[in-house]
C-alpha cells in the first residue's frame, strides 16, 4: 500500500445524490403499501394514502434524474450508463465475481458499475411505466385492450426484484471492492488506489489503477463541476 496513491474523489453530485436517495425511499414506501393493497381485497385507507404519498415523492425525484440523464454532464449523463466494448469486459468480470462468491476479482471502474449501468437505465422505463400505470387507472382499469392494473403489477414484481438483487450487490461490492460505494453514495466521493508514475510497484492484494483510465470509460467529455 505504500506505494500506491489513495485519493478521494467526487464523483456523485449533490443533485444526483438527492435524486437517488429520494427515489430509493419513495420505491421501498411504494413496495411495501403496493403489497399490502394487493394482498388485502379492501385495504386501509391509511394505505392508499401511504402509497399515493409515496408516488408524489417518487415523480418529482424521478423527473430530476431524467432531466440529469439527458441535460446533466460528468456522471449524471446517460453516457456514463451506455455500455461499450470496455464497459462489457468489466461487466462480464462483475458477473464472474458474482458467480464466483467473491473469490474472482472485482473490476475497477469510475462511476456507474458496467454491469449495473445499463440496468439502471431499463429500471428508469419500468419506473415510467409504473408511473403512467397507475396515474392512469380508472376503474375499470383499462386502456383500450391493455388492463393497467395488471401491468401495474407485473411492474411491481420488476422492480422488487430489481431492488432486492440491487441492494445485495452495493453490500458485496462494498465488501469487496475498496471504492466505499455505498458511503460515495452518500457523500458523493469515491476511494481510488492510484498506481504511482512509473517506479511504483503493484501491492500483491490489491489492484490499482489509474484514475485518467478509469476517467477515460466516461462517453460525456464535458467535465463534471465537482471533478478535481
Amino acid at each position: 500500500m505504500s506505494n500506491n496513491d489513495i485519493q478521494r474523489i467526487p464523483v456523485w453530485s449533490h443533485a444526483l445524490r438527492i435524486a437517488h436517495w429520494v427515489m430509493a425511499a419513495a420505491v421501498v414506501v411504494l413496495i411495501a403499501t403496493g403489497w399490502g393493497m394487493e394482498s388485502n381485497p379492501l385495504p386501509a385507507s391509511t394505505l392508499q394514502d401511504d402509497h399515493f404519498l409515496a408516488a408524489a415523492f417518487l415523480i418529482p425525484a424521478f423527473l430530476l434524474r431524467i432531466y440529469l440523464l439527458f441535460f446533466g454532464a460528468g456522471t449524471d449523463h446517460i453516457s456514463d450508463c451506455e455500455p461499450d466494448m470496455n464497459r462489457l469486459r468489466s461487466a462480464a468480470a462483475v458477473l464472474k465475481y458474482y458467480f464466483s462468491l467473491g473469490r474472482s476479482p472485482l473490476p475497477n471502474w469510475y462511476a456507474h458499475n458496467p454491469l449495473w449501468g445499463p440496468l439502471y437505465l431499463l429500471l428508469f422505463l419500468f419506473l415510467l411505466i409504473q408511473i403512467l400505470s397507475g396515474a392512469l387507472q380508472q376503474n375499470p382499469p383499462y386502456l383500450g385492450m391493455i388492463n393497467l392494473h395488471d401491468v401495474h403489477v407485473i411492474g411491481a414484481y420488476v422492480i422488487t426484484t430489481f431492488t432486492v438483487v440491487h441492494i445485495l450487490a452495493v453490500f458485496l461490492h462494498d465488501l469487496g471492492g475498496s471504492g466505499s460505494d455505498i458511503s460515495a453514495m452518500i457523500n458523493g466521493h469515491r476511494i481510488f488506489i492510484l498506481k504511482k508514475p512509473v517506479t511504483a510497484q503493484q501491492s500483491g492484494d490489491v489492484q490499482s489503477v489509474s484514475l485518467d483510465e478509469l476517467r477515460s470509460s466516461l462517453k460525456n467529455k464535458k467535465k463534471h463541476s465537482n471533478e478535481p
